[in-house]
Order: structure tokens, then C-alpha cells, then sequence
């Protein structure tokens, strides 16, 4: 199991459309992923806490949960994806950070 977590910093006067297009566009590849066993659970999280927040921002957490390794680079070359993190980029106004690696424990409801 593999889990990525990235925080955006999307404009203050772009979070409606950053959201929109999310459901639009990124929710359909996470539901691809996870019908095909590939993504396990995934959320968006509008942050209400930060340590680095960004003037002018709304912060995003994006955590998605994979089966294996294998399936993070499933998502990153699926054409929904690729087309929707061009589109992203656009609302942003710093440099996304990502962070990910192997789960080596994790706690169900």
C-alpha cells in the first residue's frame, strides 16, 4: 500500500472553479482507479490548518491511498489526470508540495 498526499495553493478568487473542475475532472479518474482496484480511498480537504500557509491562498489536502506503487503511477499517466493537472496548475499561486511513500500503518473506521 502506497499513500500520496499533496497540498495545493490554489487563488483565493479561483476556488470556485479549482472545485468545480476537480469534481469534473479528477473525481472520474480517482473512481476509474478504485472500480479497478488500483486507488483504495482518496479525499480532497479544504485546509483550515496550516504551518505553511500562503497569503492569497486557499490550501487543499489531496490524500490518495493505493493498492501498490504501481497504481501512483497509474493515476499520474491516466489521460484524465494529465489533462485536469495542466488545468490545475493554473489556479495555483505557489509550488504544490508532494509527499508519499509505502503505508506501514494505517487505522480504519
Amino acid at each position: 500500500m502506497e499513500t500520496i498526499t499533496v497540498v495545493l495553493s490554489v487563488g483565493t478568487d479561483r476556488v470556485d472553479e479549482f472545485e468545480k473542475g476537480f469534481r469534473e475532472k479528477e473525481l472520474p479518474v480517482w473512481e476509474d482507479l478504485r472500480a479497478r482496484g488500483a486507488l483504495l480511498r482518496a479525499s480532497l480537504s479544504r485546509l483550515d490548518i496550516s504551518s505553511r500557509g500562503v497569503e492569497g491562498a486557499t490550501q487543499y489536502l489531496i490524500v490518495a491511498v493505493f493498492a501498490t506503487g504501481e497504481g501512483h503511477h497509474e493515476h499520474d499517466s491516466h489521460p484524465g489526470f494529465a489533462a485536469w493537472n495542466k488545468q490545475a496548475d493554473e489556479y495555483q499561486v505557489a509550488d504544490a508540495l508532494a509527499f508519499g511513500g509505502e503505508t506501514i500503518l494505517t487505522l480504519e473506521a
